[in-house]
């Protein structure tokens, strides 16, 4: 907001040829006030978390709620996305669950913060309105839970951790737990393949995972996907739906292909086998074409491919 004033005040109050007198004060802040005005809503939306609610008749509308409560040691908050109906629904109706887990420059240390859980991934389109109230698959309509975790630092993975995560989505909403998904990008796709590559009783809580642009750096051992954790990916036969940018200058794209040939050739026979899209860009990107509901493979979104599968 500064940065927008300084410049008017400078040339209009403190200009050499004009006395800064009241009366100029009061001319300038008539002649400005919508600049002025425009400013202060952009300064406190960086500092506060943004919430929707959207009407839409008999049903209950959808909410976008920042939630500043802490999921576990490196996570202080988080945003929760309930569906059209949900809060009228009945305690035996169970929803699908999306888990997001945000990029390395989406980290926050309080609930000032959350607002840059809504910059990408299906939040993003929640926020502008562009996420469909439902989603078909095998014949059936299907309504998201979202749930995106803050991390504080993106120095680690943090299996255990999202375990948490998981279980308290399991306990606070009414989740399906044979449909439970994790997406993320960078840093956050890094941290849903680690999750998984953590144990077999974490993989086979999952349903099946959609990273992008995967942070899996092969000389640190806390991200890279090494024979261990592929072998239990591959033996919890998760499915596994990855995009990269073929010419990623963070994460190069071939930290994602020896992930995805790991997993194969732990288990030639995992079905379905693991899928990855290459896009023809530069950049450490992909996410915004991930998670656009209009791209489609095979007819399918992401959100209508993972309601194939369900454990």
């Amino acid at each position: 907001m500064q940065a927008l004033l300084k410049p008017l005040a400078l040339n209009y109050l403190y200009h050499p040829t004009m006395k800064c007198t009241e009366n100029t004060r009061i001319h300038f802040l008539k002649r400005y006030s919508a600049i002025i005005g425009f400013a202060f809503l952009v300064g406190c939306n960086k500092q506060k978390p943004i919430d929707f609610i959207q009407n839409t008749g008999n049903q209950s509308p959808y909410t976008l709620t920042a939630k500043g409560v802490s999921l576990s040691t490196h996570s202080k908050g988080f945003y929760e996305y309930l569906p059209e109906g949900y809060t009228t629904s009945s305690t035996n109706t169970k929803y699908p669950l999306i888990i997001f887990f945000h990029g390395g420059l989406e980290i926050g240390n309080d609930s000032t913060e959350l607002y840059k859980i809504l910059t990408h991934g299906p939040l993003k389109h929640v926020s502008n309105g562009s996420f469909p109230t439902s989603f078909k698959a095998n014949g059936k309509e299907y309504k998201f839970i979202i749930i995106a975790p803050q991390f504080t630092t993106s120095d680690n993975s943090y299996s255990n951790e999202i375990d948490n995560i998981v279980e308290y989505a399991k306990q606070n909403y009414k989740v399906d737990a044979s449909r439970i998904y994790l997406t993320g990008l960078s840093f956050g796709a890094g941290q849903a393949w680690n999750y998984v590559g953590k144990n077999s009783s974490y993989a086979r809580k999952i349903a099946a995972i959609v990273p992008t642009g995967s942070y899996l750096h092969e000389a640190k051992d806390e991200f890279k996907i090494n024979n261990g954790k592929a072998q239990v990916i591959a033996s919890s036969n998760l499915p596994i739906w990855s995009t990269h940018n073929d010419r990623d200058d963070i994460c190069p794209l071939a930290w994602e292909v020896n992930a995805i040939n790991l997993v194969k050739n732990s288990n030639p026979s995992i079905r379905p086998q693991p899928k990855l899209t290459v896009f023809n860009a530069w950049g450490h990107e992909g996410w915004t074409q991930t998670y656009d509901p209009g791209f489609k493979e095979n007819n399918m979104n992401i959100y209508e491919w993972m309601l194939q599968y369900q454990r």
